[in-house]
């Protein structure tokens, strides 16, 4: 049985399908949905299949979605892990496909469920060159010159400067008002991307 484990390892995952994060001159087209998805303005696609643009309104939904993905997958592993047959085993992993995590997702985001998955994914995309961006300028930033010849040394400064000046800004380009919402709730969105992630591996562990 496939587990949902497309979109979440990393950029080249999220970036497979339509959704992308939005920027400056970018709307999320919506439309007129539930109550549950009034807060989220909800669909995140037109009709005509444009592509998704990440909005702060999506973000709450987005939460909730994911938080709903994240309780089912923490039961499947409780049951996995006290599992003492094939067929219990298998009753575990029902429902841990890609199309019934995503419409769990999406019924408790008040998205439909194609546009839920896709802004989920264009979220990822973002919070992975976060990461990515994050992780080189920890390791250039303060680079050891200990015990190297000045000539060394300085040759290391300035491929590490060169790196930290090619590594893109992931807030580049966004709508002011998404790129500040990102930053603000960077904390919990990163948290909740990394309990789905490691949940999504131990389930298909099992």
């Amino acid at each position: 049985m496939l587990l949902a484990l497309g979109g979440c390892g990393g950029a080249d995952d999220a970036t497979s399908g339509d959704a992308h994060v939005g920027d400056a001159t970018a709307d999320a087209p919506m439309d007129d949905g539930t109550d549950a998805a009034t807060d989220a303005d909800t669909s995140a696609a037109d009709d005509g299949g444009l592509p998704l643009a990440l909005a702060p309104a999506h973000l709450d939904a987005l939460v909730r979605g994911i938080t709903a993905e994240n309780a089912r997958l923490e039961r499947a592993v409780r049951e996995l892990e006290a599992a003492d047959s094939d067929t219990e085993t298998l009753a575990a992993l029902t429902g841990l496909d890609t199309e019934s995590l995503d419409g769990l997702g999406a019924a408790a985001s008040g998205l439909d469920a194609r546009g839920y998955g896709f802004l989920r994914d264009a979220l990822y995309e973002h919070l992975n060159h976060v990461d990515t961006r994050d992780a080189l300028q920890a390791h250039y930033r303060d680079i050891d010159t200990t015990g190297l010849d000045e000539a060394t040394a300085a040759e290391a400064r300035r491929v590490a400067a060169e790196v930290l000046a090619a590594t893109p800004d992931p807030y580049a380009g966004l709508d002011p008002a998404l790129a500040d919402a990102l930053r603000q709730r960077l904390a919990e969105l990163t948290a909740l991307r990394d309990a789905h992630v490691r949940l999504l591996m131990k389930a298909a562990e099992g």
